[in-house]
């Protein structure tokens, strides 16, 4: 009996370690010759399988709107200090039917609805000197990184305003940015990752969000609802933890040799690209930069799948996806299960642009 019980798990653990499969369905090169050149890291998708791309650069479309062939529709909003102008779109993230994008010179969150057409009207602003990165719409809220002391003394990394901008509620303390748990373990990951670490991931699945830092494989999950944390991470043979010294650090400070040792950094670590989740599964994204071409070397992505109570189901190399960036602009379909990923790669024109939308089954 026990030796049948002994099987039994370890065909469950067999089955979900196999049942899964990422495969390539399209690549949606943007056009970059006969429009006004898109200069992004982010993009959202709408409900009509077209893409909206904010502009950081862009001074009379700081919103663009491409279609499944990579063509441009539509590009409004112009750059600029009036009322109705922006200073920069950065991120972006967009459910049915608003809008939310993050203007980092005049420190707003704008939301808008989406009417008939590609028509968006702006029906709040939220100012958020505290928001960095990330940015997602949960219900009438926008949830935000960035750090943020509550009227307690309490320090977080998340927090959510409504769309008003009127009531502000904190949800991840400080001690788990980095996956830790404890004010002691923050610290020691701080000491050897600050200076280099910039990014932070989420997702949300109805009432629980998943909250991932750029250095190191431990997920956070988070009850909106409950405000329950648990902490999970599966350790890879890929993953290369970022660790860093006090001279690194000082290099990094100094002008002449800031971009070397960033360089060298970015090629020796491993670095977490993003993050998606489901109702079955979490998805990760972590990047090597391993794949060379001529003189180059470019982040190739790999991909962890847990399910919601942290355990580890896969792992795969996305072997036909490349890009120059160690952090991979990313809009998962929860429903159909479609992971699109952007590549972004440079020549001597510019910046090229090819959405790589995977199934996963």
């Amino acid at each position: 009996m026990k030796k049948i019980f002994i099987l039994i798990i370890l065909f469950n653990f067999l089955k979900s370690a196999f049942t899964w499969e990422i495969r390539l369905t399209e690549r949606i090169i943007i056009n970059q010759k006969d429009y006004p050149p898109l200069f992004s890291s982010f993009f959202a998708l709408l409900e009509d399988g077209n893409f909206i791309f904010t502009d950081i650069k862009d001074r009379e479309a700081q919103l663009k709107i491409y279609d499944q062939e990579g063509k441009l529709i539509k590009g409004w909003g112009k750059m600029g200090p009036g009322p109705d102008e922006f200073g920069g779109l950065f991120l972006i993230d967009y459910q049915s039917p608003y809008l939310a994008v993050l203007d980092a010179q005049k420190h707003s969150v704008y939301i808008l609805e989406k009417l008939e057409g590609y028509n968006f009207k702006k029906i709040g602003q939220i100012l958020c000197w505290e928001a960095n990165n990330p940015l997602k719409i949960y219900k009438n809220y926008v949830i935000m990184g960035g750090y943020i002391v509550s009227k307690k003394g309490e320090k977080y990394i998340l927090f959510m305003r409504d769309f008003k901008g009127q009531k502000t509620i904190y949800l991840l303390p400080l001690d788990y940015q980095y996956g830790t748990k404890s004010t002691k373990d923050y610290k020691e990951v701080q000491e050897r990752v600050s200076g280099f670490s910039q990014m932070a991931f989420i997702d949300i699945y109805e009432d629980t969000l998943f909250y991932i830092s750029d250095v190191r494989l431990k997920v956070v999950k988070f009850n909106l609802k409950t405000k329950t944390i648990e902490v999970f991470g599966h350790e890879s043979k890929n993953f290369r933890n970022l660790e860093m010294n006090k001279r690194t650090k000082d290099d990094l400070l100094n002008p002449q040799l800031s971009r070397q040792v960033a360089e060298e950094l970015l090629t020796k670590f491993s670095f977490v690209a993003g993050i998606f989740a489901d109702k079955d599964i979490l998805g990760v994204l972590f990047v090597n930069r391993e794949k060379r071409i001529d003189n180059q070397i470019y982040f190739v992505p790999y991909v962890q799948l847990y399910d919601h109570e942290g355990n580890f189901l896969f792992e795969r190399k996305i072997d036909d996806f490349y890009s120059e960036e160690n952090y991979i602009p990313l809009f998962y379909q929860k429903k159909e299960k479609n992971l699109y990923l952007l590549s972004m790669v440079s020549d001597k024109y510019g910046i090229n642009y090819i959405i790589c939308k995977y199934a996963l089954q």
